[in-house]
């Protein structure tokens, strides 16, 4: 066991870092994110400003930092995607870079995601219920301000037509009708190469809308047997009263 050690040159390792906490009754080693960040010593820690400059802060969550710090978080643990979507087709990362939160979604489509026989309906394991991609929150994505997307494997099987929607409801299933919902993209059948990119607008930045579902934009009811994709939404969560 070492306590704090300062080294003078670079430090290196061929099979990369890891940050642990052992339990001090047990013993148990648990893998935490790694992080490098700068942390306020004094002062609200870890709060968004919802009034302004009003100075009243509410809790905002332990992956944010103060305004004048910034911080970098890498491997920040994503919110789970909905039980409607197959695990072994999806892969969700969330990093911190000098305070701009990015969440990356890759999806390969062939990982279990099946099409529908109409028009406007959510693409994802069959009929399952919870089938969205994505649950955004303010703590763990911060507030969002661009939304991008790109293809690097034509869909085949299901329709290549997918587009994006968000809605305040995290129950629907596959195969029907996503509810209160508002549409992100319209992307048409998707390309090779294909990018597309749409500022997040007043009602996703609200995060009322917070769950993400891919739509199916015309009809094919068939199992999907291709189709890779990429998500990316970009946000902030900092406040000055922080530190």
């Amino acid at each position: 066991m070492m306590a704090n050690t300062t080294f003078n040159g670079p430090v290196r390792s061929q099979n990369g870092f890891q940050q642990i906490t052992t339990n001090a009754t047990t013993g148990t080693v648990t893998q935490n994110q790694f992080e490098l960040q700068t942390v306020a010593t004094s002062g609200i820690n870890n709060v968004v400003d919802t009034n302004g400059f009003s100075g009243t802060a509410t809790t905002a969550g332990a992956n944010n930092a103060s305004l004048d710090t910034g911080a970098t978080i890498f491997g920040i643990t994503p919110n789970a995607h909905g039980s409607g979507i197959p695990d072994v087709a999806i892969n969700t990362f969330v990093n911190k870079v000098g305070g701009t939160i990015v969440t990356s979604i890759l999806v390969d489509l062939h990982g279990g995601f099946d099409g529908s026989a109409s028009v406007d309906r959510v693409i994802g394991d069959g009929t399952e219920a919870n089938a969205y991609i994505a649950e955004l929150t303010k703590e763990v994505n911060g507030i969002p301000i661009l939304l991008e997307f790109g293809c690097v494997e034509v869909p085949t099987g299901g329709d290549p037509d997918i587009n994006v929607d968000i809605s305040a409801t995290g129950t629907t299933a596959g195969g029907t009708a996503p509810t209160t919902t508002t549409q992100m993209m319209n992307n048409g059948d998707l390309t090779l190469g294909y990018y597309n990119a749409v500022d997040s607008g007043a009602v996703m930045a609200a995060l009322s809308k917070k769950y993400v579902y891919l739509v199916a934009g015309a009809a094919t009811n068939a199992a999907y047997t291709a189709g890779k994709i990429w998500i990316r939404i970009t946000g902030m969560n900092v406040d000055y009263a922080n530190g």
